[in-house]
């Protein structure tokens, strides 16, 4: 448990890390490879009043740690996914309190602009969906 706890805060770190670095960079008018911008909406760029988001994230937040305490007194393979989820979410949040929206920087052409931690939130998404909707399914037709 050790080593998932120290994997999880490790990858929170990176996130902020990589988070100052680029908004370093780009003040230092050194960006390079990074093209940052910082998100003051929700997902896709959908706009959405500040008095309703922080709540919602917040609210959000609540919930993922409920599934994540959930899948962690049962010892799930889904701890991994809400942890992610729970990383992300806050590290995004952390944006918004300290830049007043999400610092993206990781430019895909013709795509978008992302940071680590949206990669750990699709990662978990895609994880959990995997898991709920294919795996857990199977185990259920092989009984």
């Amino acid at each position: 448990m050790i080593k998932y706890f120290a994997s999880v805060i490790f990858l929170f770190i990176v996130d902020r890390l990589a988070k100052i670095y680029a908004v370093k960079k780009t003040l230092d008018n050194d960006g390079g490879f990074i093209d940052l911008h910082i998100n003051p909406n929700i997902a896709f760029s959908i706009p959405l009043p500040t008095v309703i988001l922080y709540p919602l994230v917040i609210i959000a937040l609540f919930i993922l740690i409920y599934f994540w305490l959930k899948s962690l007194s049962k010892k799930s393979i889904l701890i991994w996914p809400w942890g992610l989820l729970i990383v992300g979410a806050f590290s995004n949040l952390l944006d918004r309190f300290y830049y007043q929206g999400v610092v993206d920087f990781i430019n895909v052409p013709f795509f978008t602009v992302f940071n680590l931690a949206d990669i750990y939130i699709s990662l978990a998404v895609i994880w959990i969906l995997y898991y709920e909707l294919i795996f857990s399914r199977s185990k259920e037709v092989s009984k």
